[in-house]
């Protein structure tokens, strides 16, 4: 593989079909995970530290406002309802411009003509599929998280039954099960999340379901793991090497809210440029057959804007 022609080809694509940056933003959008704890009226142990009495507590809501605390509570609940369907609508919208990224990508590669629509309603039309891709390296999470949170409950019931100190032996138990599923269920994510690469383009170019589409993916990178890590190293070379060149503006962009949008911008073009790199590999490594049945998912997409 030659990869420096690798990365012309990469940014020649991108620049002359700028609307793949349009879907890089989209991918930069749900790209970066957001969360928080909200609670109408909570507390931290009171007792003695080092000889000082303190009664430290968070300031309640609903006094402070006048508002009854039912009325702060559901408020709360509310807002966080809210921004987990605002986060959800943009992790399905990242994921469906992931798909569109890599058909767009492998249009323009094979000859054809693609553009921001065409490529979006091909990740449409499998946007299921590329949901599902998505959620599996995250289920590993969920059950440890799930586990833990079982735990720390369990943990409460026992220090509450021992006068506030949980026993050793069921304490130790809790801590070290937990412990073990982490070692096992971290690494089995870490290893879908990498696979999701190589199975989004099982997914879109070879028309494949959820577990084939890793399946796949699993055969295209045992049989080039070689080119494949040599191109995951370059591309933690050139992130390194454009977060150190980009730090300082992007603090600026960062800290100055009018400059948001050129920082989204950047973040999508360079999310545009690591998927066409991996796209261009894709193609290479399964040796055009991609482009058949691509070709065969364009004519789809061109038929439904004709009806």
């Amino acid at each position: 593989m030659d990869y420096g022609k690798l990365l012309g080809r990469a940014w020649n694509i991108i620049w002359e079909h700028k609307f793949l940056i349009l879907l890089g933003v989209l991918v930069a959008l749900g790209g970066a995970n957001g969360g928080g704890n909200a609670s109408a009226n909570a507390s931290l142990p009171q007792g003695d530290v080092a000889g000082l009495d303190f009664d430290f507590r968070l300031p309640d809501l609903g006094e402070d406002l006048g508002l009854p605390v039912g009325l702060v509570t559901v408020g709360a609940i509310a807002l966080i309802g809210i921004a987990l369907i605002v986060g959800i609508a943009l992790w399905a919208l990242s994921t469906i411009a992931r798909g569109g990224l890599v058909a767009g990508v492998s249009a323009i590669d094979a000859g054809s003509t693609s553009s921001f629509g065409q490529a979006f309603r091909a990740g449409w039309q499998k946007g299921w599929a590329l949901v599902g891709i998505g959620i599996l390296p995250a289920i590993p999470g969920f059950i440890l998280l799930i586990l833990g949170a079982a735990g720390a409950v369990s943990y409460l019931g026992l220090a509450r039954l021992d006068a506030g100190n949980a026993p050793l032996p069921p304490n130790a138990a809790l801590v070290g099960g937990v412990a073990v599923l982490a070692c096992l269920l971290v690494p089995i994510a870490v290893v879908l999340s990498l696979l999701r690469t190589f199975a989004n383009r099982a997914c879109m170019l070879e028309d494949l379901g959820v577990f084939a589409s890793y399946r796949r993916g699993v055969e295209v990178l045992l049989e080039n793991v070689g080119p494949a890590l040599v191109l995951f190293l370059l591309q933690i070379a050139i992130g390194v090497g454009l977060a150190i060149a980009l730090l300082l503006p992007q603090i600026l962009m960062a800290l100055c809210c009018v400059l948001w949008p050129v920082l989204l911008l950047v973040q999508g073009a360079m999310a545009s440029y690591f998927s066409t790199l991996w796209t261009l590999a894709w193609r290479e490594w399964t040796s055009g057959v991609v482009a058949e049945d691509f070709g065969s998912l364009q004519s789809g997409v061109s038929e439904a804007e004709a009806a």
